[in-house]
């Protein structure tokens, strides 16, 4: 039996993007090559791949953002006024049922939204460009593929300590000639040393 090439690491997730001069809803997965990391793009009607070799990747870069926030309150928000109505209409049976179903699915959506957990902007930086990946839009899921892709781009372009790095900047090389640290510690993070990889 052959060996699979890749391996799955976000399902296609939809989002919204620019598409000749119209908004289009499309989507996006990340898959796990031997020695690169392979990005999916489909809009339903033509797909696009983009690979991006362990030993180029400078960067992979997540933002938390508030948009879980605004849109958990956005969906409670309108589950308490279905609900109010629903209250409101009672004594007509059909529009009790009818009002206050539409007021629970909303108030489920937005709970199950909560427990997903902070969303977050995620892009991938190499020497010649930095690309969104749309799939990593939660902190918990961004997190649990860098932690999977550290130690493979470590192997891939080697490791270094973080004072080998820190002594590398203040010479004044670039921060794209430093490896990936395998086990990146704060000092590595602090203002000062600019990352390679964080969170």
């Amino acid at each position: 039996m052959a060996k699979r090439e890749y391996t799955r690491l976000t399902r296609a997730r939809r989002y919204t993007g620019k598409s000749v001069g119209f908004i289009s809803a499309a989507s996006s997965s990340l898959w796990l090559g031997k020695d690169h990391l392979l990005l999916i793009e489909s809009n339903g009607y033509s797909e696009g791949y983009k690979r991006f070799y362990f030993k180029d990747i400078q960067a992979l870069i997540i933002r938390k953002t508030q948009l879980w926030f605004i849109r958990a309150l956005i969906l409670a928000g309108v589950a308490l006024l279905f609900i109010l109505v629903a209250i409101a209409t009672r004594e007509a049976l059909a529009s009790l049922y009818i009002v206050g179903s539409i007021g629970i699915l909303f108030a489920i959506a937005a709970l199950y939204d909560a427990l997903a957990g902070p969303t977050a902007s995620c892009s991938l930086r190499t020497a010649v460009q930095i690309e969104q990946l749309p799939s990593l839009n939660r902190v918990r899921r961004a997190r649990k593929v860098l932690n999977r892709l550290r130690p493979l781009i470590a192997d891939a372009q080697g490791s270094m300590t973080p004072e080998e790095i820190l002594l590398r900047v203040q010479a004044g090389a670039s921060p794209a000639a430093a490896p990936v640290s395998a086990n990146p510690s704060p000092a590595a993070e602090s203002p000062d040393t600019p990352p390679i990889i964080g969170s």
